[in-house]
Parts: structure tokens; C-alpha cells; sequence
């Protein structure tokens, strides 16, 4: 039944490699037939190239006559090898059958590009050659100056798909030049297609707009449209959750009959026409929310809200949770001034790739100290220190991460090569600022920078008893230096024992739940 279906021939970097195609689906010439394999007879298929990247410089033979041919793919612009198999495979492709009870006879591969006349010798249809297919095989074996020429003519393109190679490549998607026929199909399998159907939107939604064209270009003014009653909401619902910890709609990941409901229907459908009303702007939706009465309350919690209102649905209190993963790395690297604020470029490699699932080297400075929006990041090998702090996996898109507690976390926090350094940076600017004989000025400027408030008496007495023990501890200068030599950063200080204490009490202030949490 394969050869009912038509056969296929896919050619890639001037080799047969029908299995490769998988890896590089953007990078391919592809051409099919359009007839159909007759069922119980041998049939001779012929193919040559001439190296030119194009589906023009591709000629297909059936019986040794030229083919009627469509071409479905003439992207050709980079080498494949690296990927998928190492052998060439007939008639069968990822996941498929192959060529059932179907046989194949006799494959020969040529080092040049083959004429029409060999074609038709290798087919059985004549005894020899022709005068011009002998002419050619002169050319390409034994007249110096035409194998000269084609020597430079390979150096030139060689060089050409070289320089091509070197172009750093994104996957981007394009429309089809046609619309793809689909079908539903029967019970779920795919074989079996019942009714074909069109391109259209859900019918209890609003109508699609007069006009729009049927792609996604339509698709996208159908979203914005001032009536339609989804991607608004969503949109609100998804910056209270980054704002107040928890959406209106707590299900975000979910906004259909499944999920939850909104806790405040009437807020989120006035949010929503308000933000469609000032033209779908982000500022001043932040605005509305931040400037609220709701934002600005404490987030202390009463004894009566908390017997009445457990989850805070009444929107009684502020919110209190720890930051993502991302705020907590940046605003640490920005209290220490290491934070290299470099836009754009290769992707940073931080120090915990290197004992990852598949260690990588870090980065030198400052490009380990890049945000984390740059962090480089594999799907099957993420950032362990983001993954402990509740950072998503991202094989699939997460809406909405769930928060844990765990004794990994602070361990990374306190021990981490990143936070270690980090604490020791902020630690030296402080030591400047207030010297070696004002540790009580230290203590509160640096309370006060990373927790937004000054210390309490209390607070600053054991922060004080903390600081002198450490200096007790690091009077061992090889303890010292163990510890102040983590991570690239040089410290200004030269006194290691009281550099080591103060990095000590400052890794301490950095894991304070007022400096990782928002409150």
C-alpha cells in the first residue's frame, strides 16, 4: 500500500537521506512524482544532482524517462551532518512502516552527475550510449582544463556554503505557499480521514472579521478585536498573577470550563475593557494595578482574615511569596554591582551548568553575571541552581509555577558559587564604605539595602554576635582564603579574615526572607 500512495525521493547536502530529513525539516531540497508506482512490477527510478543546492538541478527518471515531478521543499542553504542516521534508507521514513511487502533491486551511487543516455543504458531501454553522454564522461574524467574549471567551481561553492554555514540560524515559521488539505479523522487514527475541513474559529466565540484573510494574520486581528471576549482577560489575568502572586481566574493555565472561575468576575471584565480601551497598553495596565488600594496593603495577616479569608480571596491583605527565580539571582547580582547589563548577544553560561545533567563550562566574567533572561538553557539539561528555586522545565510552556519549600533551596543560597560571590562583592563595597572599625554602620547599611528596612535592636545585637564569631572562624587565614577564592570576583580588601566574616554575614542577609520574598 506504500507505493499506491506515490514514492518520494528528498536529497540533502548532495546526499540521499530520506531520514535526515527529520532533523532539519527547513533545510531540504525535496521534489515527488506525480504519478503513482504501479502495484506488482519492477519499476527503475533514476535521480541526479549537480551540486547546485536547487530543486532545478535535480532531474528524476522513471524507466529511464523524465519524470513529471512536483517540488515541495527548495530550501537547501546548510550542511546536515551531525544528526539522525548514518545510513541511507529506502522507502520508509521516522516512525513508518516502510515500503510493505515491496522489494528493491540493485542501487548504484555515481560520483558525478549521470547523463539522460546512461539513464536510459542503466533502465534497459538501449544497448549504449550516446555520442553526447560519451562527450560528457570525457569531460568530467580526462579533459584537464574542464576538471580544472570544475575544481574551482567546488572550492567556490564549498566556500560560499562555508561562509553560509557560519550565519547563526533561528527556527522561524512562514506560511505555506497553499493551504494543506485536513481531514478529521475517524476515531482518532490517522489513517482513516473522513470530512475535509477549513480553516474557521470556535462558533459560540465572536464571528471572524468581514475581510480578514484566512491565516494568521486574520487570526491575530480576530484575537485583538474590541469584542472579542478571551485574550484580554487572559492578558489581565496573567499580570495579577505576576503582580498579586495569584490570578483573578487562580487556574491560568486553564481558562476554560475545566478550570476555576474568577474569584472577582466584574474586576477582571473591567480590567479587561479598560486595557482594551487604552489601546492594549501594558503601562498603563501595571499602572492601574500597582496605584491600587488592593496592591498597597500590608500583607500582614489578621487573625480574622485568617480564620475567614485562609487563601485570600477577598483580596483582604497583600500578597507574601518568595520571588521567581530570576528576581532572586538579577536583584542579588544587582545589590553586589556585578550585574553585567550587556542587551542581546550569545547566552550567557552560569557557574552551575558545570554540574548539571550534562556539564558545560561556565562563562568568564562579566558574561556569568548577565541576567537570567540570557541564561543558556537546554530542555534536556537545565540550570540546576533555576530548577531548585522552582524555574520551569520549559520542554512545555508553564503559565503558572508552583512554589515549594525545600532545604535545597537554601543550601544553594547560602553555598552557591554565584550567591558566595556575590555576598563577597557586596561585602567589599561595605568594608569601604564604613571601614573595619564600624561594624554597626556595616550592619545597617547593608540590612537596609537588601531588605528595604533597618534592622531592629534585636535584629542588629545577633547580627553583631554573628559577625564577631565569624571573625573568630576565619581567623584560620586557609579557611579564609578557601572561602574568598569562589567565583571570579577580586576583592579591594586585603584583610581576608574580616572580608570572609563580612561575606558570611552578608550570605546571611541574602537568605532573610524579607530579601528573597515580596512582601
Amino acid at each position: 500500500d506504500a507505493a499506491s500512495r506515490g514514492y518520494e525521493i528528498l536529497l540533502e547536502d548532495g546526499k540521499l537521506s530520506p531520514a535526515l530529513i527529520h532533523f532539519w525539516p527547513g533545510n531540504a531540497i525535496r521534489i515527488r512524482s506525480k504519478k503513482k508506482l504501479p502495484l506488482n512490477q519492477w519499476t527503475h527510478i533514476g535521480l541526479s544532482y549537480d551540486g547546485t543546492s536547487k530543486a532545478k538541478g535535480l532531474k528524476l527518471y522513471e524507466n529511464g524517462k523524465l519524470a513529471d515531478i512536483e517540488v515541495v521543499k527548495d530550501h537547501l542553504t546548510r550542511e546536515i551532518k551531525g544528526g539522525g542516521s548514518p545510513f541511507l534508507g529506502f522507502a520508509q521514513r521516522m516512525r513508518d512502516r516502510g515500503f510493505k511487502n515491496g522489494i528493491l533491486d540493485e542501487f548504484y551511487l555515481f560520483d558525478r552527475v549521470i547523463s539522460k543516455s546512461e539513464i536510459e543504458k542503466l533502465a534497459g531501454l538501449q544497448d549504449k550510449i550516446d555520442d553526447s553522454a560519451m562527450r560528457n564522461i570525457f569531460l568530467h574524467s580526462l579533459h584537464k582544463p574542464s576538471l580544472s574549471a570544475r575544481q574551482r567551481l567546488y572550492a567556490e561553492r564549498k566556500s560560499f556554503g562555508d561562509q553560509r554555514q557560519r550565519l547563526p540560524e533561528i527556527m522561524v515559521m512562514k506560511e505555506m505557499s497553499g493551504l494543506r488539505e485536513t481531514h478529521i479523522l475517524e476515531r482518532g487514527h490517522y489513517e482513516n480521514r473522513g470530512e475535509v475541513v477549513d480553516r474557521a474559529t470556535p462558533e459560540v466565540l465572536t464571528p471572524f472579521p468581514q475581510g480578514a484573510p484566512i491565516n494568521r494574520m486574520g487570526l491575530a486581528k480576530w484575537l485583538t478585536a474590541s469584542d472579542h471576549p478571551l485574550l484580554a482577560r487572559v492578558t489581565v489575568n496573567r499580570y495579577w498573577q505576576m503582580i498579586f502572586g495569584r490570578g483573578l481566574v487562580s487556574t491560568s493555565e486553564d481558562f476554560g470550563m475545566q478550570g476555576k472561575p474568577p474569584s472577582h468576575p466584574e474586576l477582571l471584565d473591567w480590567l479587561a475593557r479598560d486595557f482594551v480601551n487604552s489601546g492594549w497598553n501594558l503601562h498603563h495596565l501595571l499602572k492601574k494595578m500597582l496605584l491600587s488600594h488592593t496592591y498597597r496593603q500590608e500583607s500582614k495577616i489578621i487573625p480574622m482574615a485568617q480564620e475567614k479569608d485562609p487563601e485570600n480571596l477577598l483580596l483582604s491583605r497583600s500578597s507574601a511569596y518568595r520571588l521567581p527565580a530570576e528576581m532572586i539571582r538579577d536583584g542579588l547580582l544587582t545589590h553586589s554591582q556585578l550585574l553585567h547589563k550587556k542587551i542581546g548577544g550569545p547566552s550567557s553560561k552560569p557557574y552551575d551548568l558545570k554540574v548539571s545533567f550534562k556539564p558545560i563550562n561556565p562563562d568568564g566574567a562579566p558574561n556569568v553575571y548577565r541576567r537570567s533572561l540570557y541564561t543558556f538553557w537546554k530542555r534536556t539539561g537545565p540550570t540546576p541552581v533555576m530548577m531548585a528555586l522552582d524555574a520551569s522545565k520549559r520542554d512545555v510552556c508553564t503559565v503558572r509555577r508552583e512554589r515549594t519549600d525545600s532545604p535545597s533551596q537554601s543550601l544553594i543560597l547560602l553555598n552557591g558559587t554565584q550567591f558566595v560571590e556575590t555576598a563577597r562583592a557586596l561585602a567589599d563595597q561595605l568594608i569601604a564604605r564604613h571601614g573595619e572599625k564600624n561594624p554597626m554602620g556595616l550592619i545597617n547599611d547593608g540590612f537596609r539595602q537588601l531588605t528595604s528596612r533597618y534592622p531592629s535592636e534585636k535584629e542588629a545585637v545577633i547580627l553583631l554576635n554573628l559577625l564577631r564569631e565569624q571573625k573568630e572562624y576565619f581567623a584560620d587565614s586557609k579557611e579564609a582564603d578557601k572561602f574568598l577564592k569562589v567565583g571570579y570576583y577580586k576583592a579591594k580588601s586585603k584583610n581576608s579574615q574580616n572580608l570572609a566574616a563580612v561575606t558570611s554575614l552578608i550570605s546571611t542577609l541574602m537568605n532573610f526572607d524579607e530579601t528573597i520574598s515580596k512582601r
